[in-house]
């Protein structure tokens, strides 16, 4: 079978949740509630802004920690479980995070968590000139145990890309992709890809977490200036292969539904 026949039928039996952002801020197809929960002062949707037809519009510069800028259930459109678990984050980005982010915070584009050093995923832009990282800002793949203590510095993990050049204001496409979170053992593995090339992975560690799923909310634009288009979220991890795939659909991901797979394709 041919990746992109592959891809096609993972995406199909596969899909949490999509939002191409085409004719609306609500989800194209969805397991749980498909219906966006956002702050018009900080979000809009632009009908002809997107890769191929619309996007979300952030404009969240001096929003600080509200965290309510854009918002989705999490029940059933991600793929938790208090048993062992997978997962794939898909979206694109357009932005240039040194001129337009506010230099104080740390931005995320997406987020899904009780509290970001408690029991969470997150994809986020460190901040300029940090103690860490230095300068221009980096991308993170970041989950959190369950911790009480709610401290950036206990019960985390991290991957980190390098040097991104997001200063060309072009699409750029994030995936991030984990397996067997919640399996009680330290058999965790995850990756970090941008615009289809592997930028970090991590492997053999535990990852807890508990949540009460009506309390929990799918987060983008966390402080965000910029577009995001074409959320995916899959509950299974995409493999490096399947990653640089879905960076070369060309057009909307939503024609991956339509393409047909050949018959004898299970003999190619």
């Amino acid at each position: 079978m041919s990746i992109s026949a592959e891809l096609g039928q993972l995406v199909r039996a596969h899909t949490c949740l999509y939002a191409s952002f085409d004719d609306s801020m609500d989800a194209d197809i969805s397991r749980g509630d498909p219906a966006a929960r956002m702050n018009a002062a900080v979000v809009r949707h632009d009908p002809h802004g997107g890769r191929s037809g619309g996007a979300l519009v952030f404009n969240a510069h001096d929003h600080a920690w509200a965290e309510d800028e854009f918002r989705y259930a999490a029940r059933e459109n991600f793929p938790y479980s208090a048993s062992s678990f997978h997962g794939t984050i898909s979206l694109w980005l357009r932005c240039d995070p040194d001129a337009d982010l506010a230099p104080e915070f740390p931005v995320d584009p997406f987020h899904i968590s009780r509290h970001a050093s408690d029991a969470s995923f997150y994809l986020d832009l460190t901040k300029p000139n940090d103690w860490r990282y230095g300068s221009p800002r980096k991308l993170r793949f970041g989950y959190y145990n369950d911790s009480p203590e709610q401290n950036m510095f206990v019960g985390g993990h991290l991957i980190v890309a390098g040097e991104l050049g997001w200063d060309d204001r072009r699409w750029h496409h994030v995936v991030a992709t984990w397996r067997n979170a919640n399996s009680g053992l330290a058999d965790g593995a995850a990756a970090l890809y941008v615009d289809g090339r592997r930028r970090g992975t991590m492997d053999h560690y535990e990852h807890r977490l508990t949540w009460n799923l009506d309390s929990v909310m799918i987060g983008l634009g966390q402080r965000f200036v910029g577009s995001i288009d074409e959320l995916l979220i899959l509950d299974v991890a995409l493999s490096a292969e399947q990653a640089q795939a879905l960076f070369q659909v060309e057009g909307k991901l939503a024609s991956v539904w339509r393409r047909e797979v050949p018959a004898d394709a299970n003999r190619s």
